[in-house]
């Protein structure tokens, strides 16, 4: 199941919005957008027709504050500001596999694309090391019967700054500590993403 069951990541994909956004220049806590109902015709993407988990609005919010709360109309309207083959390019930048073959679509910075739990594990990652995203090995090394050692390091990759780690791992953190995340506090620095999918 970790790395063949495919199924939509949800509100977890709003991270790769949140970090494509930041990369961007956009600062997720002067940057503010409605948390409205939508229902309007995109012309590029068609009908948007989405409401929070919840549906209930808070009106204009800073990005950094819509993350907490994981707001679905604010994370689709800023999906489609940073556009969302952007958001998509991110995704398989910090690790979501390309043969994965993301849509194209609206939605996708909410979750609409199909993934494996190890695909947001190593996609992840990048937040946590500093901006590199390293290829997971599930072998080390290989001892041969001779005693000689086949020996594998992982590949590691600069897919962008620490300081865009960090600003996306402190947001994250205040997610866990007063956001949507409080179930994961488990006594140690913890960041993350909820995510849910229906049917």
């Amino acid at each position: 199941l970790a790395t063949q069951a495919r199924r939509q990541p949800g509100s977890t994909f709003k991270t790769f919005v949140l970090t494509e956004a930041i990369r961007q220049g956009i600062n997720p806590y002067t940057t503010l957008y409605a948390s409205k109902k939508l229902d309007f015709v995109d012309p590029e993407y068609g009908p948007i027709d989405v409401a929070t988990y919840s549906n209930s609005y808070r009106g204009a919010i800073p990005l950094a504050e819509a993350t907490l709360s994981s707001d679905n109309s604010v994370f689709q309207q800023l999906t489609l500001d940073v556009e969302p083959p952007n958001v998509i390019e991110t995704a398989y930048d910090m690790g979501v596999s390309k043969t994965r073959e993301l849509p194209d679509v609206a939605s996708v910075g909410l979750g609409a694309g199909e993934v494996t739990p190890l695909d947001m594990a190593t996609a992840y990652a990048p937040l946590s090391n500093g901006g590199y995203r390293i290829e997971p090995l599930a072998i080390r090394k290989i001892v041969k019967p001779d005693g000689t050692v086949d020996a594998f390091a992982p590949e590691r990759t600069r897919i962008f700054s620490d300081g865009v780690a960090y600003e996306v791992t402190r947001i994250l953190q205040n997610n866990v500590t007063g956001g949507t995340g409080g179930n994961a506090q488990i006594g140690v620095p913890v960041a993350g993403k909820t995510g849910t999918t229906d049917d």
